[in-house]
């Protein structure tokens, strides 16, 4: 693998590669369990261009500071306060129910939705813009009527919210800089 690049190798029972880029620069390459690691330099070599332009991007960007312990428990807090009224809202518009909601502090997920129909939401999206937090909200609700991300869930999320796709991709664009916000 190329030296002068971070990568951490993860193989999964999956068809093809995937390359990630985190904004600390580390690459997370997917592959399948069985794939010589021949073929994966070979990806690797042909998404050069485009890791580099990635890993240049990342390191152009300043650096936003750590969350103390103290920012992170006031911003779960105010997400306690803040995110349960707007799920009440948002379920009665679309008519789905849900179960209990839990804000939580963490490095992987805005918000997820249990088979039970409980919700889990990050508080680092009290430092989102509101239409990114109503985003996550939407499609947490829309895993009550379709539990994957099918065809049929995103066109679930675009009857509530048409323009969804900007804040899924603030969240592409900017989400990792916040989550990159918490201590290790």
């Amino acid at each position: 693998m190329e030296n002068s690049w971070h990568i951490h190798l993860i193989r999964s029972r999956r068809r093809s590669v995937g390359i990630r880029i985190d904004d600390s620069g580390e690459i997370t390459v997917r592959a399948p369990l069985r794939m010589p690691e021949r073929e994966i330099r070979q990806v690797l070599e042909s998404k050069r261009s485009w890791i580099e332009k990635t890993l240049a991007k990342i390191s152009s960007r300043p650096q936003l500071p750590k969350l103390t312990a103290e920012e992170v428990n006031a911003l779960a807090d105010r997400a306690l306060k803040e995110i349960p009224p707007r799920v009440a809202a948002r379920a009665k518009q679309m008519g789905v129910t849900y179960g209990r909601i839990t804000i939580r502090n963490q490095k992987t997920r805005w918000g997820s939705c249990s088979a039970k129909g409980n919700l889990n939401f990050n508080c680092l999206l009290m430092l989102c813009p509101e239409n990114v937090l109503d985003y996550v909200i939407v499609h947490e609700l829309c895993h009550r009527k379709e539990l994957n991300h099918s065809p049929r869930f995103w066109a679930e999320v675009e009857k509530v919210l048409p323009d969804y796709k900007q804040p899924l991709k603030w969240l592409k664009t900017e989400g990792q800089a916040i989550i990159n916000r918490i201590q290790n």
